[in-house]
């Protein structure tokens, strides 16, 4: 393998590994959103069975 040929391999490869690790990052942040809204929806959900079932024993 020529050493021109060796360093396009060697930059094609840091620009895959900086791409996949943007991909990542968007990844964790997607689940790190996500999961702040999951547990908001789990309290709303506790909240109104609380209230439902309050309102069923009156």
């Amino acid at each position: 393998m020529s050493f021109p040929k060796l360093i396009y391999s060697i930059a094609v490869l840091v620009i895959i590994a900086w791409v996949l690790s943007m991909v990542f990052r968007l990844a964790a942040w997607l689940i790190n959103g996500l999961l702040y809204v999951a547990v908001l929806v789990v309290i709303i959900g506790l909240i109104s069975q609380f209230i439902s079932q309050k309102k069923q024993r009156k």
